[in-house]
C-alpha cells in the first residue's frame, strides 16, 4: 500500500502551492495583528488544512474507485472530518476577525464535537472501552473535543502541529501493519502523505498555515485511529494510543491546569506552551520543532511498544 503514501504526497504537493495562491489572492490569510499571540511579520494563507482534507477526500474516493466498493466507514470519517473542519475554516475565516468570546466558540466546539461523535457512532467507530453505548459514546465525544483542540494548540509555531501529527501516523501505521487492520492503515498512509506534502511549504518559515480549520480535521482523524484500536475493558488500548498522539495531549492538560491554577480562564490563549517556553531559552524555531519531533517519536514509540507489549503479548523489547 506505499503507493497510497506517494499519491497522497504527489497530491498534497500540488494542493498545497495551489491553495496558498488561492489565500493570498482572495484574502484567505491570518493577518499581521496587535494579538500578541500572532508572530508571523506578514500576511499567510490559512488553507492548508483545506488542501490537507481534500487530498484525503480525493484519494479515498479514487481507491474505492479502484477497489470498485463503497466504504461507509470511509463515508462517514470523510463526512466527520468536514464537519469539524468546516468549525475550523468559520474560525479562521469569521470569527478571529470579530474577536469572537472563546467561551461561545467553546459551545460551538462542543456541538460540533457531538455531532462527528454521532456520525463515527453510526458507522460503528467509537473509543470501545465501555462496550454499551450509553457510555462509549461520551467517552467518544470527549476525545474528539480534547483531540482538535490538542492539535490546535500546537499549531502555534511552523511546522509543529502537522510534524506531530505525522510521527504519531506512523505509529498507527505500525500498528496496523503488525494487527492487519486495513482501514487504520489506508487512514493513517493518506493522512501521512497529506501532511508530509503539507510540510514542506508549513516547515519554518512557513508559506502557508494549516489553520484551525486543518488541526481540528487532524485532531479529529487521530481519535478515529485510536477508536479503531480501542478494545473493551482494556486500559492500555486506552492509554497505548493517547502516548501514540503524544505531545499534544500533555502540553494541552499542563497548559488548562496551569490556566486554573493561575485562576485565569482556560479558553484564552498566551504564549506559555511547551513550545513557547523552549523559545524563551534562547531556541530557534526549527530547533525548537526539532526538540519536540524527537520527544513526539519517543513518545509514539513508547505508545506502541506498551501497546504490542501488554495487550496482545507481543513482545518487542
Amino acid at each position: 500500500m506505499i503507493y497510497l503514501l506517494l499519491i497522497s504526497i504527489f497530491v498534497s504537493l500540488i494542493l498545497t502551492p495551489f491553495f496558498k495562491k488561492v489565500g493570498e489572492k482572495y484574502g484567505f490569510c491570518d493577518l499581521v495583528s496587535e494579538d500578541p499571540l500572532k508572530i508571523h511579520q506578514k500576511a499567510i494563507s490559512y488553507l492548508g488544512g483545506l488542501a490537507i482534507l481534500l487530498t484525503a477526500i480525493v484519494l479515498f474516493f479514487v481507491g474505492m474507485v479502484f477497489e470498485k466498493s463503497f466504504n461507509w466507514q470511509i463515508f462517514g470519517i470523510i463526512t466527520g472530518g468536514i464537519i469539524v473542519f468546516l468549525i475550523g475554516f468559520w474560525d479562521d475565516f469569521k470569527w478571529k476577525k470579530e474577536r469572537i468570546k472563546p467561551a461561545k466558540k467553546f459551545l460551538f466546539l462542543i456541538l460540533f464535537s457531538i455531532l462527528t461523535a454521532i456520525v463515527l457512532l453510526v458507522i460503528d467507530i467509537k473509543i470501545q472501552f465501555f462496550p454499551v453505548l450509553w457510555l462509549s459514546f461520551p467517552l467518544t465525544f470527549f476525545y474528539i473535543l480534547g483531540a482538535i483542540n490538542a492539535i490546535n494548540f500546537e499549531d502555534g509555531i511552523d511546522g509543529l502541529a502537522g510534524g506531530l501529527v505525522g510521527i504519531s501516523l506512523i505509529g498507527f501505521i505500525i500498528l496496523a501493519i503488525i494487527l492487519g487492520q486495513s482501514l487504520a492503515l489506508v487512514i493513517s498512509l493518506v493522512l501521512l502523505g497529506a501532511i508530509l506534502g503539507f510540510l514542506i511549504f508549513n516547515f519554518p518559515p512557513a508559506k502557508i498555515f494549516m489553520g484551525d480549520s486543518g488541526a481540528y480535521f487532524l485532531g479529529f482523524i487521530l481519535i478515529v485511529l485510536a477508536s479503531i484500536f480501542s478494545k473493551p475493558f482494556d486500559v492500555i488500548s486506552i492509554a497505548a494510543p493517547i502516548l501514540i498522539i503524544g505531545l499534544p495531549v500533555f502540553d494541552t492538560g499542563l497548559t488548562i491546569l496551569r490556566r486554573i491554577l493561575q485562576r485565569k480562564s482556560p479558553f484564552f490563549g498566551d504564549r506559555a506552551h511547551f513550545f513557547d517556553r523552549i523559545i524563551q531559552r534562547g531556541f530557534s524555531t526549527r530547533k525548537t520543532v526539532l526538540f519536540s519531533y524527537f520527544l513526539q517519536l519517543i513518545l509514539v514509540v513508547l505508545g506502541v511498544t506498551i501497546y504490542l507489549n501488554l495487550s496482545l503479548n507481543i513482545k518487542l523489547f
